[in-house]
């Protein structure tokens, strides 16, 4: 608000309507300004002559009161009344008392104006023995009246009355108020009586004296009042400071804590040291149940705790405070438990005994999510400050549980999802081995059928040497491969926990081709082995690179015709100079993959096979053949062009993202 007047002239206006229409003084004040209006006492403050408002509160202050006593003329007779009563305050009248005379004040009169307004320039433009010609200079920024006009009037009128003088007489020539370029005053002096001229200088002196000693006390104890008052408000001020930003600190601090347990512990911590609280229970909404449940509370201790972790309240009991508020979204604050409407006989009542209650809703995006309860330390209430400070605080509390909340629904989820991955892949691996037993069965039953004739014809020719060693090598041969077959699908068949170690990736694909060798060799299709020697052994999950590279082949003999070819390769990958990783690539000339299609073979569900008597496709092998490529912190991609077979590449990290350096064993951080 402007400095533009001082607080003297509300205070002449008020002191003329109290003494005319006590009734009318609210009224008169009454929704006068928003930062008036805001004041503990707004009278008060347009009493004190040490406070400036602005010209526009002046001027409507002048109006409300014309409007009140029906009277046009009212603002010279608020002069009038201010003068011949010493409704000045000390300051003034020691002031006009020092000057003495109208002579000295017609000297001195831009000095009087400046001292009460700043709303104009006082110009003196003649002076005569029997008085001068004035004129007021209007600052038409400032929202003066007419009202101000006829206030000065009466200003000059019946300003020698303070030390004993006879009112002056004025006539306005010019009005500014009404067109003209300023306001022009006559004033004409009333004659003086030459000793009471003298007499007056000589008491003049020591009256002043005497009053500026009052005047001086009484400052001193408004200064001392407004010390007080100040250095209070200073306290108050750097204590709120405090916490508002230990508030705001705190608060980025909280936003970035995703542990549901961890948060709720530092969020206590802050209530104990920011908002100064004895306890604090927090509680969240149970939608499914319609209920608030204990979420944390701290310091509870013994049976209390015990008592407050299976305590709940249904939102539609409205005589329980917690249900209430978390049903209006309203804070409330009991000062009082024990002489309270609130139940004495509730568990929480009962056995946490508080004297005071103040409980404030969790909300976040326009919802309540839960409520926090407080009580304060020694039975002394809860501040005004402490509560304004939860409530401020609540919001970022609010969003920092539900934030953690939502994150551990996520931690959930994934693991809901890692858990149908592992079962999904497990599902894909059952049905390709199922059909693959099948294959197995009957390449096994050839060489048991060979067996089992030269076991047949053994007694005849058991005294033929070159049987005897031919049916040895032949039954040898045979039983070993067909115990390593068997071998490879037992082995493949294990459930064991899934873990990085370093493995021969060489070795790794001849086993995979060898269980693919009965479907490759009923349909004469080659597979060719390019394995760069210096790749020795590759930190890996073996398991699942099982799983990839027997995937991968058993597509590709499926799709590969009679007597094509299959090739497997591995290369070092260069980064900079330096060893980057391991490279596989896998191509067969098969009929390929539709150009339109490639883009969605890692999907899941999403399969090119038809159904046949070696294999329906689910739709599952290469989405998790995906997943275990991520998993190892590796790639897989695929080229195809239709009639020209299909090359995929798989790629491997030196170290997985969650192994260690060493040799051999399980890293640190594997995968369980």
């Amino acid at each position: 608000m402007e400095r533009e007047t001082s607080c003297i002239n509300s205070r002449a206006i008020l002191d003329y309507v109290k003494h005319h229409r006590p009734d009318a003084v609210a009224d008169l004040i009454r929704d006068l300004d928003p930062e008036i209006d805001a004041l503990p006492d707004p009278e008060a403050f347009l009493r004190d002559p040490h406070n400036w408002i602005s010209s526009r509160l002046i001027a409507k202050l002048f109006a409300r009161t014309r409007q009140v006593l029906g009277d046009e003329e009212v603002a010279f007779k608020i002069a009038r009344y201010a003068f011949e009563n010493k409704k000045l305050g000390y300051g003034q009248r020691i002031f006009f008392k020092a000057l003495w005379s109208t002579n000295n004040v017609l000297n001195n009169l831009q000095r009087v104006n400046n001292k009460w307004n700043r709303n104009k320039r006082v110009e003196v433009v003649a002076r005569t023995r029997k008085g001068a010609l004035v004129r007021l200079h209007w600052k038409p920024e400032m929202n003066c009246s007419r009202d101000m006009c006829l206030y000065n009037q009466g200003a000059y009128t019946y300003l020698p009355v303070v030390w004993g003088g006879k009112p002056v007489k004025v006539i306005e020539h010019s009005c500014f108020f009404e067109g003209a370029p300023y306001c022009e005053y006559d004033l004409i002096k009333a004659p003086t009586n030459r000793f009471y001229e003298i007499f007056s200088r000589i008491f003049t002196s020591k009256s002043v004296l005497m009053e500026t000693v009052q005047e001086m006390e009484k400052d001193k104890e408004i200064i001392e009042k407004k010390y007080k008052e100040v250095n209070q408000l200073n306290i108050e001020l750097n204590q709120k400071i405090r916490q508002l930003t230990a508030v705001q600190e705190t608060g980025k601090a909280i936003l970035s804590i995703l542990d549901l347990n961890r948060l709720l512990s530092v969020i206590m911590n802050i209530l104990r040291n920011v908002c100064r609280i004895n306890r604090a229970l927090i509680m969240l909404v149970k939608e499914e149940e319609n209920c608030l449940q204990y979420l944390y509370g701290s310091p509870f201790e013994g049976d209390i705790s015990v008592a407050l972790r299976s305590y709940s309240v249904p939102l539609d009991r409205v005589s329980n405070i917690l249900a209430r508020v978390a049903s209006t979204g309203k804070p409330e604050y009991v000062d009082a438990v024990k002489s309270s409407l609130l139940q004495q006989e509730n568990i929480l009542l009962r056995q946490v005994k508080p004297s005071s209650v103040y409980v404030t809703p969790l909300i976040t995006r326009s919802k309540v999510i839960g409520i926090i309860a407080i009580d304060g330390p020694g039975g002394q209430g809860i501040p005004a400050e402490t509560r304004e400070t939860l409530e401020v605080f609540t919001p970022q509390i609010a969003i920092a549980i539900e934030n953690a909340r939502l994150y551990r629904q996520l931690q959930e989820q994934m693991k809901h999802l890692k858990r149908s991955q592992a079962l999904l892949s497990r599902a894909e691996k059952f049905s390709f081995l199922g059909n693959l037993a099948a294959r197995l069965a009957h390449e096994i039953k050839n060489p048991m059928t060979a067996i089992g004739t030269f076991i047949q014809m053994l007694p005849g020719k058991f005294d033929d040497a070159e049987f005897r060693n031919k049916f040895y090598e032949i039954a040898r041969e045979e039983t070993e491969r067909v115990n390593r077959l068997i071998t490879e699908l037992l082995d493949l068949v294990k459930t064991r926990e899934s873990h990085f170690n370093r493995g021969n990736l060489h070795h790794l694909i001849d086993r995979m081709v060898l269980l693919v060798s009965p479907q490759s060799h009923a349909k004469d299709i080659r597979i060719e082995c390019d394995y760069d020697p210096q790749i020795h052994k590759v930190w890996m999950d073996q398991e699942k690179m099982k799983e990839v590279v027997l995937n991968l082949l058993s597509n590709a003999v499926e799709f590969t015709p009679e007597n094509g070819r299959i090739r497997i390769a591995t290369s070092r990958i260069m980064k900079n100079g330096r060893p980057g990783g391991v490279k596989i690539e896998l191509e067969d000339n098969g009929i390929g993959i539709p150009e339109n299609q490639v883009k969605n073979v890692f999907d899941p569900y999403f399969t090119t096979k038809h159904k046949s008597d070696m294999h329906s496709g689910t739709g599952l092998g290469l989405f998790v053949s995906h997943q275990n490529m991520q998993d190892q912190g590796g790639t897989i991609e695929v080229e195809s062009l239709m009639g020209r077979g299909a090359r995929f590449v798989l790629k491997l990290p030196d170290l997985p993202k969650k192994a260690v350096s060493g040799d051999g064993g399980t890293p640190a951080g594997g995968r369980a």
